[in-house]
This record gives C-alpha cells, structure tokens and sequence, in this order.
C-alpha cells in the first residue's frame, strides 16, 4: 500500500534563527521511503539519523532573521502488513548486538526491583521467549486500564505507575509497561512512535485518514530470535475495548496486535 504523508509549516511574523527537528518515516521490513521532497523559503534543509536509533530525522533551518517561515514536506510511503508466526521463533538463535541495549534500564524503563519480580512471577516456569511474551501480552491486557485524562499519549513513566500501583494511562504509558517487563524477562523490546495514516480494517478507533495531525500512536516491538522484532500493542486492543467491541471482535484483535501489525 502507498501512503503519501505532508507536513506544513507557516507561520506569521519575524523570526530570528529559527531551526525545525521534523520526523521522517523509517525504512524498516514493513516500510519503505519512496520520496521525499520539500519547498518553503528556508535557506538549509539536511536529512540526519539519531545516533543511537538510527530514526531519520529532517533538519530545516532559518537562519539571521526571517517573515513569515513557510515549510512543505512531502513523502510517499510503502508499506505491507507484519504478521508473524510466534511459533517460529528460535530460542537458540544468538541475538544479534543491535538487540542487546533494549535489554538496558531507562529512567522511564526500569528492568529491576518490582518490575523483576512481576515480570518473573508472570512468566515463572517458561523458558521459550515466545512464550514469556504472550504471557505478559497478556496480562498487561488484564491489569491495564486507559485513562482518557492523559494528555496525548501520555509519558510511559513507568516507576510512576508503580508507585501509584495502577497500570493506567495512553499507548505510550501501556506499551511502555509491556516493553519494561519484556527487558526484566530477559526479552529486548522498545517502543516505536509513529501515526495512524490509514484506516483500520478492524474499527474506526484504530485507524486514522485526512488530517492525520492528532494521530500519534506508539506500539511496542520485542525481538524474537528467528523471527526479530515482533509488533505488540496491548494498548490499542484496550482502546477497542473502551470503544466498545463485541467479544468476539476483541478476541480476534487481542491475538491480533500480538505479532502483527
């Protein structure tokens, strides 16, 4: 499917040195770049890479002074569907160095303490990777609740959410609990923030088109050997709940946003 994304940017006034970090969507297996092109009456305009993610990121500046900054940007995305077979995965498959740092604690990601010891009480007696996965999958979709009072997507503080003892929030704060017991069971994993820019075959709540502004969403990822890095969104399958669904639909989604995207 061919997706084509723009951004614009004008703004009224004189402005001194003015500088802009814009987001571009990133090759990975599911997507592909196809263009993109820009117009506007900046003077520098560089496509960069985060040092540690590798996420593309397109820097535009406006140096000295300058009326009235105008920005165009422009992309056309291809992308196909994830869907993978958990059966398939290797335990014995070595992981890979590029993996290995989403093992690591983040201020907002803890993997000790409390969050040990839920992740190993949930998957006690498991050793295959994929199914310490589902089981926490799981019960993230039984112990978390969204919270409609949280500003856009919320933060993905997940000490706060302990300390506060409910599992409560956004995509950001939900999937952020997931990927934080994944790496406390020995399970690389990390959120990716992206935009729905396409309708959802499932529900209206899960998909987006037109003005897509509003329509940040973050899911998780967590590498599998044999299979690498599988898509996880408890968040948006309780977000269907809250939108109301039949059983039957949820069940169908539930598996669904575990391995597939």
């Amino acid at each position: 499917m061919h997706t084509d994304l723009s951004f614009q940017l004008a703004l009224q006034g004189r402005f001194r040195d003015l500088a802009l970090w814009l987001p571009v969507p990133q090759d990975t297996p599911q997507q592909r770049r196809l263009a993109l092109e820009s117009a506007g009456n900046h003077a520098e305009l560089a496509l960069h890479h985060d040092p540690v993610h590798g996420a593309p990121i397109l820097f535009v500046h406006w140096p000295g002074v300058q009326d009235d900054p105008q920005l165009t940007v422009a992309t056309r995305v291809e992308t196909q569907e994830a869907d993978y077979d958990l059966a398939q995965a290797r335990a014995d498959a070595p992981l890979p160095e590029e993996a290995r740092r989403y093992l690591e604690a983040s201020a907002h990601l803890p993997v000790a303490g409390e969050v040990r010891i839920r992740a190993e009480s949930i998957t006690q007696g498991m050793d295959s990777p994929a199914d310490k996965l589902r089981a926490l999958y799981d019960w993230v979709l039984a112990h978390a609740q969204r919270r409609f009072d949280v500003a856009w997507c919320g933060l993905g503080d997940v000490p706060a959410m302990l300390a506060a003892g409910e599992f409560c929030g956004k995509c950001v704060d939900i999937n952020s609990l997931l990927v934080a017991l994944c790496r406390a069971a020995g399970l690389p994993a990390r959120t990716v923030l992206g935009i729905r820019a396409a309708p959802s075959r499932f529900a209206p709540a899960l998909g987006a088109a037109g003005d897509v502004t509003q329509a940040l969403h973050t899911r998780a990822e967590v590498y599998l050997g044999g299979l690498g890095w599988v898509p996880a969104d408890p968040a948006d399958a309780l977000k269907l709940a809250d939108a109301g669904a039949s059983g039957t639909l949820q069940r169908e989604v539930n598996a669904y946003l575990l391995g597939s995207a």
